[in-house]
């Protein structure tokens, strides 16, 4: 108990001192959570806890990000893009184990939606097109890793859906083509989503009965 007691004053004085440097404008907010990260990994070392390493590293991840944005990537933010891709990883690495569709949608998702982050920040034109692009690819992935052995065909349906919207906003954003209904198709695959959603749901209650 009094073992405990000492290391909880220690973390206490730790945590007093990073703060005290914060308001003296020694550290910024980024550094004192890249020391914390630093520090649990240590204690993980030192305790064997896997508490300490698993808040260390995930402190770890937010504050280089942070501090790469900050001092590298000064003209591109890319926190969207790597934290979408840490999470999707994630999610990838759970499915493998729990095999649960969810985490599988999730997991191809994220990534795409980090990437095209990433290329929206780059891109000096108008790069909406990317977007349904690489949401194609992430459903096929989905087909191709967890729905193909079953015979369900739905990520795959929807990735031509997606891919299709692609090409005719690629066309618009060339001035190659020019509609007055993308409006419409701006209500149209959302409404899709919610359709294919729908019937998910319907074919998971009709086979449990």
């Amino acid at each position: 108990m009094e073992r405990n007691n000492y290391s909880f004053g220690v973390i206490l004085i730790f945590i007093g001192f990073m703060f005290l440097l914060l308001n003296l404008k020694v550290l910024t907010f980024n550094w004192i959570l890249f020391i914390l990260a630093i520090g649990l990994i240590i204690g993980y070392y030192l305790k064997e806890n896997m508490g300490y390493l698993t808040a260390g590293l995930i402190l770890l991840a937010i504050s280089s990000v942070s501090l790469l944005n900050e001092y590298v990537f000064t003209s591109i933010n890319i926190k969207g893009f790597v934290f979408l891709w840490i999470f999707g990883i994630m999610s990838l690495a759970l499915y493998s184990k729990q095999k649960s569709k969810g985490l599988l949608i999730f997991g191809v998702l994220l990534p795409a939606l980090g990437t095209y982050n990433l290329i929206e920040e780059i891109a000096r034109t108008d790069v909406g097109w990317v977007m349904f692009l690489l949401f194609a690819i992430a459903f096929y992935i989905a087909y191709v890793v967890g729905y193909r052995q079953e015979g369900n065909d739905w990520p795959k349906h929807l990735s031509i859906i997606m891919l299709i919207i692609s090409g005719l906003f690629l066309l618009s954003s060339k001035s190659l083509l020019k509609f007055g209904f993308w409006k419409f198709i701006s209500y149209l695959w959302p409404i899709l989503l919610i359709g294919i959603g729908i019937k998910i749901i319907y074919n998971v209650i009709k086979l449990k009965r």
